[in-house]
């Protein structure tokens, strides 16, 4: 009997990863990512082989991807994707078809970096993959569980008909290390309070009760909360405002501003940890930049990297005053995962949490939940 798999789909605002699995017990069959989308020196790399290619858009990823797995082609059953915002419409996995992407396109500008590229992906493999069905599953799925207190923003409740209200994201991550650290510290998901912290180019912190989401910092769209690598995080919501009245900036330009020019890049002018780390003083292992760090610049790193970890700090001490117990604290994600640095600067003063980097693996989670919608 031939073999089934499931193409599993992650798109990020300059990136397409995919994983494939076996259906019948998931296990990861092959594995890759195009990374530089619409950027110089773009590539795909799979298999630890890279290959540089000019790849203008995810549709034009999606189809380089599929002439690299044309011996698996045939195999594949079901193509599941990540979406980040689907709203309180979109709760549980589902099968696509085109009248759904027309519902799901009424999220793009609550989540411009990730929808638009997202609904990019699906209408390619439609295009280049028309015969297998495609499937999604939403980040914002998991916080289905918070309550109306920590949804609600305080504006009149008639605002509700707009459907303004936190929804939540990275839940597939969030979901996933919650799952993986229940089987590290034997104890039924159900059973913990746990915090997770997502630390990436997007960065967010949930707050899990027996096991479901209470909380969590991404609110209406994946703009609140933590300061990202380019994107503000939290401030006052009057500043959008000023910026259009005073400056007379346009929408789209203050827009641009929170989402593409801010946080670690618009404080360091550098989006990568790394970078910042360095010229702050630290040493990162296997990293290095050309040239000098000034005096300024070590300044303006260090101002960086203390503003991320106290944003941070007051995120897990508000969480740890709702949960009253926190039985783990769970770093994942690019930064929580690999950098030791601003995983120590984070515990530094708080009460001794257990704490526990679990490396996230969105798409094992997107093929679990997506497995059982064909038959």
């Amino acid at each position: 009997m031939k073999e089934k798999y499931i193409l599993v789909i992650n798109a990020g605002s300059a990136t397409l990863k995919f994983k494939i699995f076996d259906l019948a017990d998931l296990k990861l069959i092959k594995e890759g990512i195009v990374e530089r989308i619409g950027l110089m020196g773009s590539f795909i790399e799979i298999d630890n082989k890279k290959e540089i290619y000019e790849v203008e858009n995810h549709e034009q990823a999606f189809k380089l991807i599929v002439s690299k797995i044309i011996d698996l082609k045939d195999n594949i059953v079901l193509i599941s994707h990540r979406i980040v915002h689907g709203g309180e419409e979109f709760t549980k996995p589902v099968l696509l078809t085109k009248k759904i992407l027309n519902r799901l396109s009424n999220y793009n500008k609550l989540a411009p970096l990730h929808n638009p590229v997202n609904l990019s992906c699906i209408k390619a493999s439609m295009k280049y993959l028309p015969s297998i069905p495609d499937a999604a599953v939403f980040d914002t799925a998991f916080f289905r569980t918070l309550p109306d207190y920590a949804y609600l923003y305080a504006l009149p409740l008639n605002y509700q008909r707009h459907k303004i209200r936190r929804y939540g994201f990275h839940g597939i991550s969030h979901e996933y290390v919650a799952e993986q650290a229940a089987l590290q510290l034997k104890k039924p998901l159900n059973q913990l309070n746990l915090i997770t912290c997502h630390l990436g180019s997007g960065c967010s912190i949930t707050a899990i009760k027996d096991g479901q989401a209470i909380d969590t910092s991404m609110g209406f769209t994946p703009l609140e909360g933590l300061v990202m690598s380019t994107r503000s995080g939290s401030i006052d919501p009057a500043i959008p405002l000023y910026l259009i009245r005073k400056l007379k900036m346009t929408e789209e330009e203050v827009n641009g501003l929170l989402n593409k020019h801010s946080g670690l890049f618009g404080l360091s002018g550098f989006w990568d940890m790394r970078e910042i780390l360095i010229k702050a003083g630290y040493a990162v292992p296997s990293f290095k930049l050309k040239g000098k760090t000034t005096k300024r610049e070590k300044e303006i790193c260090k101002l960086t990297i203390n503003l991320f970890i106290y944003n941070i700090k007051k995120y897990l001490g508000a969480y740890a005053a709702i949960l009253g117990k926190v039985d783990a604290l769970i770093f994942t994600a690019g930064i929580g995962e690999r950098s030791s640095i601003i995983r120590q600067l984070i515990l530094k003063g708080l009460p001794k949490y257990k704490a526990l980097v679990i490396p996230t693996n969105e798409e094992l989670m997107i093929a679990k939940q997506t497995k059982n919608l064909i038959k």
